[in-house]
């Protein structure tokens, strides 16, 4: 059964108290203010005459859906764990958002130097974000001494890449939450010629990631796994669609490793928050392990196609040898050359997730910020694309 309370069982939600009140009663932490977000749920409609046993049906599945409004209704308080780089860096700011708009209480702590990092990207935002109701903290994810105070229903490590990492992590929180989410990568399956749709039962690569997940299972935690493919959107410190960007906004041809046609999953990044945030009090997530991704695949030609029509551009695609270019790390396109794509299937039935987001219907707002952040008025290094198409 999905368990996506919001949507098929039509909870509303309260008006946010105002801010004299909030700060009355939320606690501060690191300078940030919680506002307590109420959510009550409306009475459904009388069931219809039916046969007994649908009857029946029908009232065990409304006694389980109760148990879950009775949670959104009262609000899990929720800790997120925060890489301080990479691709997955942006999720933790919009899980945060995610989770408060569904009633539920959010602490944030990001890994890293706070001095270092609050210019940049997602943690720029961090200030409006404790303004709109959560607690934002900076710790040190393998130091348990620099965690936040306190209980928590739900933890999210969106940080942890091996079992050093992330133990601490977990063994802190082990016997003490109703949910430990690990956030988790689509990179550790082991990519497939012949059947190149990764699914969670795909055969993995036993290093990094592997271990975390093992370890969960092993300490018998109420773990859910998600596993995300690349993702898109605002805030983000990791090119993704900017690496398109650069070159056809600028006229200059794309080096595609040959043939173009393999088949990439890219998600915005509100599909991922939106998806994670469905797992609080969703009994069905538990011990499971999802897909992170967006309803459709894309080839690196139809990236390449579908920015050019969007900013009226010829596009003008070079396909290279990718395995003969002799490049060296992080040169050329910012993917894996082959297949890298999933079903997300599994969560439409396990969680109700219905994403919101193709890249098609992003693209123009993804242009738009793009140029409103000066970056195609900044010098780019297009030195691996020259040694690219001067050899193709």
């Amino acid at each position: 059964m999905a368990c996506n309370v919001t949507a098929s069982l039509g909870v509303a939600r309260a008006p946010v108290a105002t801010a004299a009140a909030t700060r009355a009663a939320a606690p501060s932490f690191a300078g940030a203010k919680v506002s307590l977000t109420s959510v009550a749920s409306r009475a459904g409609a009388p069931v219809a005459a039916a046969p007994l046993r649908a009857v029946r049906g029908a009232r065990a599945a409304a006694r389980r859906s109760s148990t879950r409004v009775m949670a959104a209704a009262g609000g899990m308080n929720c800790l997120i764990v925060n890489t301080k780089g990479g691709g997955h860096a942006f999720i933790g700011l919009y899980l945060a958002r995610a989770l408060m708009a569904k009633g539920h209480k959010v602490t944030l702590m990001n890994d890293g130097d706070e001095a270092k990092l609050s210019s940049k990207g997602c943690y720029a935002q961090y200030p409006a974000l404790a303004g709109e109701g959560a607690t934002v903290c900076w710790g040190n994810p393998t130091d348990p001494s620099t965690y936040p105070a306190g209980d928590f229903d739900v933890v999210y490590d969106n940080n942890g890449k091996d079992i050093d990492t992330c133990k601490p992590l977990i063994d802190t929180y082990k016997g003490k939450v109703q949910h430990y989410v690990f956030v988790s990568s689509a990179g550790m399956l082991k990519a497939s010629d012949v059947t190149p749709n990764l699914t969670e039962d795909d055969p993995r690569n036993e290093k990094a990631h592997y271990f975390v997940e093992e370890y969960l299972k092993d300490e018998g935690l109420p773990y859910t796994v998600m596993r995300p493919h690349y993702i898109y959107g605002e805030h983000t410190v990791k090119d993704c669609e900017q690496w398109f960007m650069d070159r056809i906004l600028r006229d200059r041809p794309v080096p595609i490793p040959a043939p173009g046609t393999q088949l990439t999953s890219i998600s915005h990044v509100e599909d991922v928050a939106e998806m994670l945030a469905l797992v609080p009090g969703c009994e069905a997530a538990k011990g499971e392990i999802f897909q992170l991704c967006g309803d459709k695949a894309i080839t690196f030609d139809g990236l390449v196609q579908c920015i050019a029509e969007a900013a009226g551009k010829t596009p003008k695609i070079v396909h290279y040898d990718h395995a003969a270019a002799g490049l060296a790390k992080g040169e050329g396109i910012p993917f894996r050359t082959g297949h890298f794509f999933s079903s997300n299937g599994k969560a439409h039935v396990k969680l109700g997730f219905k994403g919101k987001h193709t890249f098609s219907g992003d693209v123009k707002d993804r242009i738009a910020s793009y140029i409103a952040s000066g970056r195609l008025d900044k010098d780019v290094d297009f030195s691996a694309d020259d040694k690219i198409i001067a050899n193709a």
